[in-house]
């Protein structure tokens, strides 16, 4: 058996930001598919990394975007070796290897989207091109990216727990949950899009490299179904916003609308794979719906959208026959009424206009549930208005998962970059710390880049 490569580590890369877009706060956030490769981010990362060294304004360079204008992303690398493994399943002369979906696939597209100009350019600049991000959002996954890599005991060399990273993951995802909790308490016409920022983020992070692997293989298993359940309740949150704002439709003010559902969507059906089929996917039947009800175009979102959300039709069709049945063979049959040509059974016209009168007025064309009567408000704790505000539960579903969880929820304690220098030498294999090297300020700002 040929020797397995040696994993590269902080040791030889070494890379760190003289300059970043990303948060820099104290606190940690303040701010069946092949194995995804672990190639998905290079490229990305690289032009990120480059960009975040530049942005600097001066009278050079313009200054950075707002945190929710858009701008035009590279096509992920999920998406382009999703796409060629479902070219494969239907025409398997076609297959290429990792290294060639790479170099023939990927690295053309992403070369001439640079010869184009096309990252961070305006949308509007290149309206045929469907990948694009709030800047806010794009800088966040950016973040999230390199945060994953710090709680990876492998690439710094050190002698930790098994599960170490799926541990530093779920903190991570808790991190994202904490801060969209707060936009989600926020007011203002920013409120939805602070909301969408985090969503986004999380939706194309957890669908890069192998970041929803790390999360799922966690010993914690109930925690994880937890996570996954309130991934999906922030998405149906955020969607509920957005119907309420009349922005759920094909030329929404949220441009990447159908990507960021397809982004979910595609999580779910990555679930799944794994053989969990918990409540907590319950919420992908709904992110369907929002899809088709904002008459939403699949080819707006990744490779296999459109395929996703007929195998949910698909399913939830079956089930709807089984229950059915399932009523008929348990139901008692009522006893029918008796007549005869002399003494015919009749329905009083009331009842009979009472059942047929305007039928359509009772459809309910919202997807989000029916929100209570305009009674007095009771306010929650809070300050959220659940019954106006919050018609999937996020305040109740959030509140209870802390409240399992007490006293932690969050932070940063699985991040290696946060440990002391004296702790990193405890458990490194060779007893030296590795990141002596690095600044302290680089690694309290979240700078460092292992390439």
């Amino acid at each position: 058996m040929p020797s397995p490569k040696r994993q590269k580590t902080v040791r030889d890369s070494g890379m760190f930001k003289d300059n970043s877009d990303s948060d820099s706060s104290d606190s940690a956030f303040e701010s069946v598919r092949p194995h995804k490769s672990d190639k998905s981010d290079k490229s990305e990362s690289k032009k990120s990394n480059d960009d975040n060294g530049k942005n600097a304004s001066s009278p050079n360079n313009p200054a950075a975007p707002a945190p929710h204008d858009y701008i035009c992303i590279h096509r992920p690398y999920f998406d382009v070796e999703g796409a060629e493994w479902l070219a494969w399943s239907t025409n398997p002369s076609s297959n290429l290897d990792k290294d060639e979906i790479y170099s023939k696939r990927f690295k053309p597209i992403f070369e001439q989207e640079v010869k184009d100009g096309i990252y961070k350019a305006p949308p509007s600049e290149h309206k045929d091109h469907k990948w694009v991000m709030m800047w806010g959002a794009w800088l966040k996954t950016d973040l999230l990216r390199r945060k994953s890599t710090y709680c990876e005991p492998n690439l710094f060399g050190m002698n930790l727990y098994n599960d170490w990273r799926g541990w530093g993951m779920h903190e991570i995802a808790e991190n994202m949950m904490k801060e969209f909790d707060r936009a989600f308490r926020s007011k203002g016409d920013e409120r939805i899009k602070k909301m969408w920022v985090v969503v986004s983020a999380v939706g194309l992070w957890l669908n890069g490299d192998d970041h929803l692997d790390a999360i799922i293989q966690c010993e914690d298993g109930d925690t994880t179904f937890e996570i996954i359940d309130l991934l999906g309740c922030s998405l149906l949150t955020a969607l509920a916003a957005i119907e309420a704002a009349d922005e759920l439709k094909p030329d929404s003010c949220f441009l990447d609308l159908a990507l960021v559902i397809a982004y979910y969507l595609e999580l779910s059906h990555d679930v799944f794979a794994y053989g969990i089929e918990d409540k907590c996917l319950a919420w992908h039947k709904e992110a369907a719906e929002y899809f088709k009800k904002g008459n939403l175009n699949p080819n707006k979102g990744l490779f296999a959208t459109k395929l996703r959300i007929e195998k949910i039709e698909e399913v939830g069709a079956s089930e709807e026959e089984t229950d059915d049945e399932d009523e008929k063979v348990t139901t008692a049959p009522e006893t029918p009424a008796k007549g005869t040509a002399e003494d015919p059974v009749t329905i009083d016209d009331n009842v009979a206009n009472k059942e047929n009168k305007e039928p359509e007025a009772t459809l309910n064309t919202r997807v989000s549930p029916p929100l209570t009567p305009k009674v007095k408000r009771k306010q929650n704790p809070g300050g959220v208005h659940n019954e106006d505000t919050d018609p999937w539960k996020w305040a109740q579903k959030f509140a209870a998962y802390k409240k399992n969880h007490h006293p932690k929820v969050g932070g940063q304690h699985y991040d290696i970059t946060k440990m002391s220098s004296i702790d990193r030498e405890a458990v490194a294999f060779d007893g030296k710390d590795p990141l002596a090297h690095i600044p302290k300020k680089a690694l309290k700002g979240n700078l460092l880049d292992i390439a």
